[in-house]
């Protein structure tokens, strides 16, 4: 035993003060590599792996459950009155709806209709917020898939927000 530390003491005075260091250093990293920096990136591949694949919403619902969900969506005869019953809780929330885009779409290999809404409402904070909760509370087939506020100098001095909303209203054919 005392022949290996002799000759460990021998090649370490061989390397100095700044071999020792050095050594020090590759030791560290090597420690640090293997326990922190592997296993991250195990774990950052596994994600990787896991978002890559395509979510399964519709496919996994069964039979019944589908059945079930397009009982509760209303019959695409009623879309006109449901896009009417916004503008009213609109008028009833005090915001100014103005420049309304529809697209209609349908779901692939299904009778569900898709109908995109657009909006864009002026209105201060909490008009806006009592009618997109007004809204969203009485059509729950309606659904709000962006929000995007636009500033205004000349609207903001008043106190009043134009934003622009895209919902979907989902209909059964």
């Amino acid at each position: 035993m005392s022949d290996i530390t002799e000759t460990l003491n021998q090649r370490l005075a061989m390397l100095g003060r700044s071999g020792i260091i050095g050594l020090g250093i590759l030791v560290c990293s090597i420690t640090i590599y293997s326990t922190m920096v592997v296993p991250m990136q195990q774990t950052l591949s596994e994600q990787q792996q896991r978002d890559s694949k395509p979510p399964k919403l519709v496919a996994s619902l069964s039979q019944a459950d589908w059945q079930a969900l397009k009982k509760q969506l209303p019959p695409e005869a009623q879309a006109d009155r449901l896009v009417a019953n916004i503008y009213r809780i609109a008028e009833d929330a005090s915001v100014n709806l103005r420049e309304a885009e529809y697209k209609e779409d349908h779901a692939e290999k299904s009778n569900v209709m898709m109908r995109h809404l657009d909006f864009v409402i002026t209105g201060d904070y909490f008009q806006i917020h009592q009618f997109l909760s007004s809204v969203l509370n009485k059509t729950p087939s309606l659904a709000l898939r962006s929000i995007a506020f636009q500033k205004s100098n000349e609207k903001q001095a008043e106190g009043l927000l134009d934003v622009r909303i895209s919902m979907t209203l989902y209909l059964i054919k």
